[in-house]
């Protein structure tokens, strides 16, 4: 309770700093962009007869996006827990480079630490900047992480009086999230873009870095083929992105 009224602290500073709005202007549009991909998840869930206390549970401690909507084929198909555990796991181990990279924004209290941790994902990685505060992280992550679970809810009540037709396979509600963080991929880019060589220890420039990692996946691909190469390529990139120069 300590480690939360504490998170809670830090949010009440920013709002005293002013930080609040300059925050809010970088974290909004891309919470509403992953509205309707959210929505559309509570909605297909809820017509799958999941109840909204398993979708809530399922947004809030799973909140991983794609690894969500796994989940609903294979539950309909009775799958094991383990064989969704393990495709789940496959799915979100993107996320491990980009924890391992942004480990330095966290607080210092280990349940502090944990509760950020949780809410990253790829948005809140892409909006956060290298030179933010932990409290501007925490604003960060805490928005869209609110934003995905309370979107899933709202759309398992929607659901019920939307026409099938109109979530179709032929309508992508993605595309909004996927434009968003799109062009956060690209500002994130642009802004290292200078890191073209070592630093004369050793460590490879992000440019050198990036293609060192797309060469060992396409070789991956070649040897253990498209299905199985994505965690080793995951725990490669890791590695190398880890000694890169940021």
């Amino acid at each position: 309770m300590r480690s939360v009224a504490r998170l809670l602290g830090w949010g009440a500073t920013v709002l005293q700093t002013g930080t609040l709005q300059r925050t809010l202007g970088r974290v909004v549009p891309t919470a509403l962009a992953i509205v309707p991909v959210s929505a559309l998840f509570g909605a297909l869930a809820a017509r799958a007869d999941w109840s909204l206390l398993e979708i809530l549970a399922v947004g809030a401690l799973g909140f991983s996006g794609s690894g969500q909507f796994a989940l609903l084929p294979l539950a309909e198909a009775d799958a094991g827990f383990f064989t969704m555990l393990l495709v789940t796991a496959s799915i979100n181990s993107r996320y491990v480079p980009i924890a391992y990279a942004s480990a330095g924004r966290l607080p210092a209290s280990l349940t502090q630490r944990a509760v950020v941790a949780h809410m990253l994902g790829d948005e809140a990685y892409a909006t956060e900047h290298e030179s933010d505060s932990r409290r501007t992280v925490i604003l960060i992550r805490g928005t869209i992480f609110g934003a995905w679970v309370g979107a899933g809810l709202l759309g398992a009540v929607l659901g019920q009086f939307i026409p099938a037709a109109w979530i179709g396979e032929e309508v992508n509600l993605g595309f909004p999230a996927s434009v968003v963080l799109m062009y956060l991929s690209g500002s994130q880019l642009r802004a290292r873009l200078w890191l073209v060589r070592d630093d004369g220890n050793g460590r490879p420039g992000l440019l050198a870095a990036a293609g060192l990692c797309a060469g060992v996946s396409l070789l991956l691909i070649n040897l253990v083929g498209p299905l199985y190469f994505w965690i080793p390529s995951v725990l490669a990139a890791t590695v190398i992105l880890g000694r890169t120069k940021i």
